[in-house]
């Protein structure tokens, strides 16, 4: 008996055994056959340093698609004197076949040379390459370096940088400064050498670590006296030298101690403005922004909150699914969802990967965006910017995943490669990125409006050539409005578009009248009427078009309310929660021109919303001051009980690259204001871009990155002799000029109605004259300044006079700062 027990049990494990084997075999079959499932696959583009001086090594990505001037501003390489640039090529493995370099004026027009690196080859994981740099560059001038390096992997990787040959180097010195200034402030002691930089104020928020400035308290500069400790080097990367100006960012790790025993990790970025003096360096500007690495531990989630940690006031969002039990959350640019029902917590996705050691995973010009979060677990999202890694890996594009939280799975929906910056796109994902519940997605992307239909990935056009303030979108992002054509102070009907249940209706104006979008009041929906003839034009160029009436409709665009002054305009209405304001204008008699009245408001009676973001909390910690956390119903009543987790597999296998093409483009000169390391905005409206700029010590540059204005790189008096000559190039043009245009000839005219007098001074350190109008057919010459003094000519009367800047600054704001100036092209 025990011999037959025997065999009967040794048949049993042999069939099991098989059974096994089978459904494996099945399964791997099925994989082949069908989706395709597979880990994300780890980073293989190598990186390209170049080493201009100690401490600067500039690291420049790899993309595996032209990106022209779009990656431009991600650093500047300053050319040494004998103009040989030394690069680092770390190849993590790949075997580099060929180099060769292109150089390109910034509207890539002219190219100004084209060069293939010869006698450069190496075996070992990183090489160093020297370009021969021609002498065909005009010195302070930027150029687009376009480096392409072929290895055994990729055909071709495109590294970009802006390429300076300076008149005048003071790039080392700043950044000397910029890395010195970092160090120091890991040491209390040292830093107390810094104090003599800051401009403390007492009305700025020192509650956080998130965000320090130049005018935070000491305390915010050196950590509040944490034990941090430097991980790695820092990451010194020059960004922007004009003239006496120079931008310089410094990345960097940093790790501490908790008091419970854990290693907290953080990602620090500083940001530094400063300007060069014989006597020394000044720091005109300087902004931090830390985050906390979310590591996911068990002790992190405690009582009803997920610990996040330290970060800005905007680096956290929360969505939760209609039944509460599901939540999603993106932090430090890692996405995460939570089950308060089984405590369970998944790391949906993440670029980080333990296995890189170069760092090419926590590069960091990409984010997370939550689309919808199901009441089954399931989660989509965007993953929008450079792809560290993954299937497209090297790209800048758009991702559409899907998580499925049964199947344990996380499945790509589509990708939309793009040429634009990180930064551009930020600035469209963050307008408009929306997923109806019949699973239609809708995307801004280079002011035009997509919808893509997500059971067959086939896309439409909503609506194209939005110029800025042509078109409304709501709080909620489910209602979009704009106005016909591309005429601003043109439009006769205006379309309204529901993107939960695509229903699309729209407004005519009454009878020859015009129609202004002005924007959406939770649910209600305002807007403008005018007559073509009250159509406000001062000195050849399109004021504004006030408005004789403004109503107000609900969502099946019903009348609620009509707001009409008889003899009164509107102007510069501004829609914002549930109150809009406006100044109210009346029209002369004798010129037709407009004067101010007063200002009004209109209290909207719609439902209060509740003020910050639902499920997003923070606290004061005595040690690491404000922290984050995330919001939960139900109190966990064990941290250890918390089950924490990652998608087994990512899928391409249905996953389509979908090329979104508008019918039309935006025809107007748009201008872009950069400062601290970022884009704040973009207008076609020159006195905008500048304004957003200013604050920031920044500058405004033109589509092709050429910078247009600059706060900082300015001297501190300047005059122009022989101003009516100098300023003929401009003058010449003021008949015709209507905005600001590039009339081919070097020198790009700008319409700079509504900026300061302070603003304008950049134009004359530069050696152009500003025109600024002081009465209706008339205008007086900028042509010089000091600091207490403006210098004016008067071109009838050949007339040289000095007013005081701020007797000046007050005079041309009651003329509406109406200025035209003139900046050369590089």
């Amino acid at each position: 008996m025990g011999k037959i027990a025997k065999r009967v049990g040794i048949l049993t494990a042999i069939f099991f055994l098989a059974v096994g084997i089978y459904f494996i075999m099945a399964q791997n079959t099925v994989k082949k056959t069908g989706t395709v499932y597979t880990a994300m696959e780890e980073a293989t583009i190598p990186v390209v340093y170049i080493d201009l001086f100690d401490p600067v090594s500039n690291r420049l990505p790899g993309y595996l698609q032209e990106m022209g001037q779009s990656a431009a501003r991600e650093s500047l390489t300053v050319l040494p004197k004998d103009r040989k640039l030394e690069i680092r090529i770390a190849g993590y493995g790949e075997r580099v076949l060929s180099v060769q370099y292109e150089i390109r004026s910034m509207d890539l027009k002219q190219l100004v040379e084209r060069t293939q690196v010869t006698g450069q080859t190496s075996e070992s994981a990183e090489m160093t390459v020297e370009l021969p740099i021609q002498n065909l560059l005009t010195r302070g001038t930027e150029y687009l370096l376009d480096l392409t390096v072929q290895t055994e992997q990729h055909e071709a990787i495109h590294y970009y940088t802006r390429l300076l040959w300076p008149s005048e180097n003071y790039a080392e010195q700043m950044a000397v400064f910029a890395k010195d200034f970092s160090m120091k402030t890991l040491d209390r002691e040292q830093a107390k050498s810094l104090v003599t930089y800051l401009e403390t104020n007492h009305t700025e928020d020192n509650s956080s670590l998130g965000e320090v400035t130049i005018r935070s308290s000491f305390s915010q500069l050196t950590f509040a006296g944490l034990k941090m400790k430097l991980e790695g080097d820092m990451q010194v990367c020059m960004k922007e030298l004009d003239g006496i100006m120079g931008q310089v960012q410094v990345q960097y790790q940093l790790t501490r101690d908790a008091e419970d025993g854990s290693t907290e990790a953080y990602e620090v970025t500083d940001y530094y403005t400063l300007k060069w003096n014989t006597q020394r360096i000044y720091l005109m500007d300087f902004k931090r922004t830390t985050t906390q690495v979310f590591s996911g531990a068990r002790e992190l989630y405690s009582a009803k909150r997920i610990l996040l940690g330290v970060g800005a006031d905007d680096c956290v969002d929360v969505q939760r699914s209609l039944n509460s039990r599901h939540l999603a959350y993106v932090f430090n640019q890692d996405l995460w969802s939570y089950d308060q029902s089984n405590a369970k917590a998944v790391k949906i996705f993440s670029f980080r990967s333990e296995q890189d050691t170069g760092g090419r995973s926590t590069y960091d010009q990409h984010d997370v965006e939550i689309l919808s979060v199901e009441d089954n677990g399931n989660v989509n999202f965007l993953v929008y910017g450079y792809m560290n890694r993954g299937n497209h890996e090297g790209y800048m594009g758009i991702s559409l995943y899907h998580y499925n939280q049964l199947s344990d799975a996380i499945e790509e929906r589509f990708f939309v490669p793009v040429d634009s910056s990180y930064e551009f796109l930020k600035q469209d994902i963050n307008r408009l990125a929306y997923l109806s519940s019949s699973d239609m997605l809708y995307l801004m992307l280079d002011h035009a409006i997509y919808g893509i239909d997500l059971k067959s990935n086939e896309y439409m056009v909503v609506a194209d050539a939005l110029k800025e303030g042509s078109y409304s979108i709501s709080e909620d992002k489910k209602s979009i409005a704009w106005q016909e054509g591309q005429d601003q102070y043109g439009a006769k009907a205006i379309h309204v578009f529901n993107l939960e249940d695509g229903n699309k209706r729209e407004i005519l104006g009454e009878d020859g009248c015009y129609l202004q979008t002005l924007g959406f009041l939770r649910g209600d929906y305002a807007y403008g009427l005018a007559h073509p003839d009250d159509l406000w034009t001062i000195h050849g160029r399109a004021a504004e078009l006030p408005m004789y009436a403004l109503e107000i409709v609900d969502a099946n665009l019903e009348v609620e309310t009509r707001y009409e002054k008889p003899g009164c305009y509107l102007s510069e209405v501004i829609v914002e929660d549930a109150r809009i304001h406006m100044k109210r204008l009346v029209k002369t008699a004798v010129d037709g021109q407009y004067s101010y009245l007063d200002e009004d408001t209109i209290v909207c009676n719609t439902a209060a919303v509740q003020e910050g973001k639902e499920g997003i909390g923070w606290y004061a910690s005595e040690t690491r001051r404000k922290l984050y956390f995330v919001q939960l119903d139900d109190e966990i009543r064990s941290s250890k009980a918390v089950k924490i987790a990652v998608p087994g597999r990512i899928t391409y296998g249905g996953s389509d690259t979908l090329t979104l093409k508008a019918n039309q483009q935006i025809q107007d000169m748009q201008f872009y204001a950069y400062g601290q390391g970022k884009l704040w905005g973009s207008s076609s409206d020159f006195a905008k871009a500048v304004e957003m700029a200013y604050d920031k010590m920044g500058i405004v540059v033109d589509a092709n990155q050429r910078i247009l204005w600059d706060r900082v790189n300015r001297a501190s008096l300047k005059n122009i002799r022989e101003p009516q000559s100098a300023a003929y190039p401009i003058v010449r043009y003021l008949d015709e000029l209507t905005e600001s245009k590039d009339y081919g000839d070097g020198l790009l005219i700008l319409d700079a109605r509504g900026a300061t007098l302070n603003q304008m001074l950049y134009f004359i350190d530069k050696g152009y004259p500003v025109v600024a109008y002081v009465a209706s057919d008339s205008y007086v010459l900028l042509c010089g300044y000091d600091q207490y003094n403006v210098t004016l000519y008067n071109p009838q009367s050949d007339q040289l006079s000095k007013m005081g800047l701020n007797d000046a600054t007050e005079y041309f704001k009651g003329l509406k700062n109406d200025f035209v100036c003139g900046v050369e092209l590089n």
